[in-house]
């Protein structure tokens, strides 16, 4: 290590544990080396000793003082011993940095030790450069820069989609410029990138209007504007996890309603729903007392028009003859007396059928799901479940012949409470086909969500806990599939664990509620206490980076992005501006 000056040497080793003695001469601050000063001392510095042809990275992890019974100043050759305390680091070895074929390399091992005696470097920019950039500059993206030299850190793409990101912090500290960035820089980079966002809040169109100058380069979606998403479209997986039937009850007859949906159609004026080729209608949600006989006799010809494979309607009923089929399915029975409706059986599945009323009747609902039937997908095949929702993934996600690079898809207009349901049901049916391709038909997609609490929390209901647990299928098993989430959250302790906890690289922005710092530290394994204590701190736009994307855990500043997204914090200077009178 030429050109530096040692500032410490090892005296102790405790497991991980490294103690250093700083030698007096530095006051245990600062240390020269031929590419100027570096700190020495500051929490998470990183920094070299020696060990033969490799060089031992070393991690700072605390400072303190100790009283020795003696400490040697070197002034003069009748130096005096003084009772001073005496300056000690403590640190954990991180890896090694090599040279190969003339180029250095990090190699990350935590099992490493330094021999007691060894010195202590500070590491040059080249040093630093190996354990922060990526080794392959055609899939570098800057993540940001270091706080102190202003060095760019640099990660591999592969490394940091090839498992989750979790982006986390309280409003307002930069989540969303950070990934306007990274957005901005993949765009510009790569020629056929795969980015779908989902953008809560409507803010990151004006970040990315300089690539919608090519069609082939951004889509934009507003749900519920230039955009209805078809009831039929979410297919059956989706539908389910819109409506969360209990299983024991109300499942049997919502699959029932599901599997006999092609073969009905909706007579409007009377609100009920009969056989394709009827004049009536014969089928009810409101256990009517009368025509029961007829709703039997017309339910036994129904299950068997699958089984004969007769041609279904032309075009998908009303979202209320979903209601009816349910309804009729499980309160018709067969008594001593004849056919009837029972009012017992009828109770059982009456919150799902309340469940389907109030969304027809909900507008907010209605703005963003079209309930009225009729047809998305042209086949050769009517009604088909499979070329229904295929046809609304395509659209939503891609498949390997899209032309776009990022489709933003504006949800501003879901209404709050009907998101976890409404998205739900769309990631639940987009997991659902992504597994139905395989992984062949599969191409890399870069899945990010915004305000990610808003659907995918945790459930507390243990009864709709399995449809909680779908869903996040994605997050377990999409990797496979070439899918990376990207998961942007102000409030992790919100956000289902199964979830966090398939995330692996972090970037954590400034939190400072309690139970999110637990979530944290909970399904995090590569964040330290002390570290985890420093988050609280953390200044706007800067945040600590750990897991499986980076070498080692670091504090960044990142990168601003260019044009910014519509997050920008109040101006409250306009209260003093005088309004105009008329």
């Amino acid at each position: 290590m030429k050109g530096r000056e040692p500032f410490g040497y090892v005296v102790g080793i405790d497991g991980s544990k490294i103690t250093l003695n700083l030698k007096d001469t530095h006051r245990g601050h600062f240390a020269a080396h031929r590419d100027g000063i570096s700190a020495v001392t500051e929490i998470n510095h990183l920094f070299g000793v020696e060990d033969g042809t490799r060089i031992l990275v070393l991690k700072v992890i605390s400072l303190n003082f100790v009283e020795p019974k003696e400490v040697h100043k070197g002034i003069s050759p009748k130096t005096r011993i003084e009772p001073e305390p005496l300056r000690q680091l403590n640190a954990v070895v991180v890896g090694y940095i090599e040279r190969s074929q003339g180029v250095l390399k990090f190699i990350p091992d935590s099992l490493v030790s330094p021999a007691l005696g060894a010195e202590a470097f500070p590491l040059s920019e080249e040093e630093i450069s190996a354990i922060f950039s990526t080794t392959n500059p055609n899939f570098g993206i800057v993540l940001g820069y270091n706080p102190r030299s202003g060095m760019s850190i640099e990660i591999d793409l592969n490394f940091l989609l090839s498992k989750h990101v979790a982006v986390l912090g309280s409003t307002g500290h930069g989540k969303s410029c950070f990934t306007a960035s990274i957005i901005q820089q993949i765009l510009k980079k790569f020629n056929n990138p795969r980015i779908v966002i989902f953008d809560i809040n409507g803010e990151f169109l004006e970040a990315l209007v300089p690539y919608k100058q090519q069609e082939s380069n951004l889509k934009y979606t507003e749900i519920g504007t230039n955009f209805k998403i078809p009831y039929y479209a979410l297919g059956r997986y989706g539908l389910q996890r819109l409506l969360l039937p209990s299983e024991r009850t109300q499942r049997p007859a919502l699959n029932f309603a599901l599997d006999h949906l092609p073969y009905v159609k909706w007579f409007p004026e009377k609100k009920g729903t009969g056989l394709v080729d009827d004049d009536s209608p014969c089928f009810f949600d409101d256990c009517r007392s009368d025509g029961a006989q007829d709703a039997w006799d017309k339910l036994q010809e129904l299950r068997l028009r699958p089984e004969k494979k007769d041609v279904p309607a032309q075009e998908w009923p009303h979202f209320g003859a979903l209601a009816c089929l349910v309804a009729e399915s499980y309160s018709l029975e067969m008594t001593q007396n004849g056919v009837r409706r029972s009012d017992f059986r009828y109770g059982n599945i009456s919150p799902l059928i309340n469940r389907i009323h109030r969304l027809i009747d909900d507008p907010l609902f209605n703005s963003v799901i079209d309930i009225n039937g009729g047809t998305y997908y042209e086949s050769e095949i009517p009604l088909s479940w499979q070329k229904e929702s295929q046809f609304l993934i395509d659209y939503m996600f891609g498949k390997k012949e899209t032309e776009w690079k990022a489709h933003i898809i504006n949800l501003r207009k879901l209404p709050h409470d009907l998101m976890p349901f409404i998205l739900g049901a769309l990631l639940e049916l987009y997991a659902s086909e992504l597994f139905r391709r395989g992984q062949n038909n599969s191409y890399p997609t870069l899945l990010i969500l915004e305000e990610a609490h808003h659907y995918f929390r945790q459930s507390d209901s243990e009864e709709y806990s399995s449809e909680y647990s779908a869903y996040e299928r994605l997050a377990k098993e999409g990797r496979k599939f070439g899918l990376s989430l990207w998961v942007s959250t102000q409030r992790p302790s919100e956000l289902s664990p199964t979830v966090l906890s398939q995330c692996g690289t972090w970037i954590v922005f400034r939190l400072t509620s309690e139970n999110d710092l637990k979530k944290v530290a909970s399904a995090g394994e590569w964040v330290e206490r002390l570290e985890l204590n420093r988050i609280a701190g953390l200044p706007k736009q800067q945040a600590i980076v750990f897991g499986v994307g980076v070498p080692v855990p670091v504090r960044i500043i990142t990168p601003d992005a260019n044009p910014i997204p519509r997050s920008e914090d109040p101006d409250f200077t306009e209260w003093n501006i005088p309004k105009e009178t008329p």
